[in-house]
């Protein structure tokens, strides 16, 4: 029997000692982009939403869930790490559903994405494009799983080996592929979510020339310094109750109309005041007085 020797010469050696090392800093450098796309897409959660955020990964992952409703609820489930029931039809029209919880608790939103992007490559790894309930709930908790050709192949879960203490990139590398098609697919949801608008971060009626908010208040009007048109006190007492219209400085123009126990007004029953917010007639107002 003749056995046959592999020679390798100078060149061939330097390549594959120069080909290993590159390789592993090419996993390194997409597990290293994977941490900062996932970092950013949980800070897209507070300038653009929690709806807006969710929203975009349930979308992607719509398809891999068999539904909309599944994929809400593998997104949230991974999420608040609560129980996940994903339901399924079978092309004989038999419905079947199953319910599981992560093994991993609460996840951020980054996490999530990369969760159902490494579970769904294993499973086409496996031949499996358009998975059952029960094949999904494998491809993250671990288990068995039959392919469309009746061979049975077992399944590592995703989730419990990131509850195992495993990187992302060890958990890739452990099923036998590599990060980019999870690193492509993060990237390109952050850019769908950040074109979004930024909410708000106040909500607003009107805000007055000083730039100061109205709702503050209560008031649907203010006046140029910032004066609330409804102010009031504890007890009663205010500026103005019922004003209509203030002045320049936000005193009132035409009050009339008090509420409340005690009240006490600068210018009860005027009817048109100065600039300033003087009585026309002069002097105190005839009608300044207490009420009950």
């Amino acid at each position: 029997m003749k056995r046959k020797i592999l020679f390798l010469t100078a060149s061939s050696l330097m390549l594959v000692l120069t080909t290993l090392p590159l390789l592993s800093i090419a996993a390194e450098t997409e597990t290293n982009t994977l941490t900062i796309q996932s970092a950013r897409t949980d800070a897209l959660t507070a300038t653009r939403g929690e709806t807006a955020v969710s929203g975009k990964i349930s979308s992607d992952f719509k398809t891999f869930a068999g539904s909309t409703a599944n994929a809400d609820a593998l997104v949230n489930g991974l999420r608040s790490g609560s129980p996940v029931t994903l339901t399924s039809t079978n092309p004989q029209g038999a419905t079947s559903s199953t319910t599981f919880t992560a093994p991993t608790g609460k996840m951020g939103y980054g996490n999530v994405f990369i969760s159902l992007s490494l579970a769904q490559q294993q499973l086409a790894n496996a031949g499996i494009t358009q998975p059952t309930a029960q094949q999904i709930q494998a491809s993250l908790q671990g288990g068995t799983v039959t392919t469309a050709s009746g061979q049975t192949v077992k399944l590592s879960g995703v989730a419990q080996m990131r509850s195992d203490g495993m990187g992302w990139g060890q958990i890739a590398n452990t099923l036998g592929f590599k990060l980019g098609p999870a690193v492509s697919g993060i990237k390109s949801a952050n850019a769908n979510v950040a074109a979004q608008p930024v909410l708000p971060t106040r909500a607003s009626a009107v805000t007055t020339a000083a730039g100061a908010n109205s709702a503050n208040a209560q008031s649907g009007i203010v006046s140029g310094t910032g004066a609330s048109v409804a102010s009031s006190g504890s007890n009663g007492q205010g500026n103005a109750y019922g004003r209509g219209i203030v002045n320049a400085t936000g005193g009132s123009v035409g009050a009339g109309i008090v509420t409340g126990g005690v009240s006490h007004g600068n210018a009860y029953g005027q009817g048109i005041v100065t600039g300033a917010g003087s009585n026309i007639a002069g002097g105190n107002s005839a009608a300044h007085s207490k009420g009950k």
